[in-house]
């Protein structure tokens, strides 16, 4: 059709090239261009939890290990945790987009070209960053798309454990938030019922993606080199791949927030037992070996709980049947906000040191908004 349009001249459009490069060199255009969409949208997440952060700075929530209650947390550091899960993924991915910034062009078939091509002149007119340096390694080489889908795969499985506390956290039996009627939707049966279908489906979705990087990564397992027939099958695994990770980041900012702690549920059970970890390393600020402590307060919880008695119920002489350095100022000003900030290690739960890394996360989005617009 071109050589009816321009005559002979449309004939040379192919000279010196070669569909394994050709495609290829689409394919990692097409992937530098849904990289970029996929860091924008990480990032405008990324800003929506920091404002999360400071706009709930203060709510104490429980925090969790092996689903039982452990120590009080701000809600601030449990989403700021996601901060940087999240942040780790962009840090991935912009990894992963230098490694496909390579032009193929010029590689030929598997052995390069006869014809002087300027392979400077061709990277500068795509907007690549480096020419290829191995004509039989670059026609053949569909790693740069695994790699792209494995991070992709790691930035979804964080969103699908988050997504699995926002469905656990919302059931009757935690009650510890509610979500938004957009969030959920009734049974065709029973007309009670609020399932959390958007968070479901944000759970399921690293197993899609895990699909398509098995069905490449089994297509290109044992081929010879270089180009082979079936790497025309990784246009499914590519295309639809990236398009469930983009999809799933779209829904999952739409959905980021869309909660509400119940508060007045988050203390339902006495707070004795979270405060067990503050009260043994008092003990062991009195100079009591940690291991030591960590009996006695055990001790001391299990006496708890088989006497039905709070702590606050303990006599001094009761407390030194447990342990001789067992006594009621060790309880003393214990509560949900002191536990907190009790905290000292930089990272930890302590509000000072929440606020610390917010700022430090709002330096990092900054240095990431000036790598784009510059």
């Amino acid at each position: 059709m071109l050589i009816n349009e321009i005559g002979k001249t449309g004939g040379k459009l192919h000279t010196g090239r070669s569909r394994n490069e050709q495609v290829v060199t689409d394919e990692r255009l097409y992937l530098k261009r849904k990289i970029r969409e996929i860091l924008d949208l990480l990032y405008s997440i990324q800003k929506r939890i920091i404002s999360l952060a400071e706009d709930n700075m203060g709510m104490i929530i429980p925090g969790y290990t092996h689903l039982r209650r452990a120590q009080f947390v701000l809600f601030s550091h449990y989403i700021m945790s996601l901060f940087w899960q999240i942040n780790r993924g962009s840090q991935r991915l912009a990894e992963v987009a230098n490694r496909v910034d390579v032009c193929p062009l010029g590689s030929g078939a598997l052995a390069g070209t006869t014809i002087p091509l300027d392979r400077e002149n061709i990277r500068e007119r795509l907007g690549f960053a480096r020419i290829s340096e191995n004509s039989i390694d670059i026609v053949s080489d569909r790693s740069f798309i695994l790699e792209a889908l494995f991070v992709l795969s790691l930035i979804m499985l964080d969103i699908s454990r988050f997504a699995e506390d926002m469905i656990i956290y919302s059931t009757e039996e935690f009650n510890l938030i509610t979500l938004d009627d957009e969030l959920v939707t009734s049974s065709s049966l029973m007309p009670q019922k609020k399932n959390p279908d958007i968070f479901e489906l944000l759970r399921q979705s690293p197993a899609k993606i895990w699909g398509h990087i098995n069905n490449l990564f089994i297509t290109i397992k044992g081929l010879p080199a270089t180009y082979n027939k079936d790497l025309q099958e990784d246009k499914l695994p590519l295309i639809h791949g990236i398009n469930v990770g983009i999809d799933t980041l779209k829904v999952f900012y739409e959905a980021l927030g869309r909660f509400k702690f119940l508060t007045k549920n988050t203390y339902s059970r006495p707070d004795d037992y979270m405060f067990a970890t503050d009260i043994a390393e008092r003990l062991v600020n009195q100079g009591l070996p940690f291991r030591e402590a960590h009996g006695v307060i055990s001790k001391l919880m299990t006496d708890s709980e088989q006497n039905n008695k709070s702590l606050k119920d303990y006599s001094d002489a009761e407390l030194a049947e447990i342990h001789p350095q067992l006594n009621r100022n060790l309880f003393n000003g214990l509560d949900r906000v002191t536990s907190v900030n009790m905290k000292k290690t930089v990272g930890s739960t302590n509000s000072n040191k929440v606020q610390r890394q917010i700022e430090k996360s709002k330096k990092i989005l900054m240095e990431m908004e000036n790598i784009y617009t510059g």
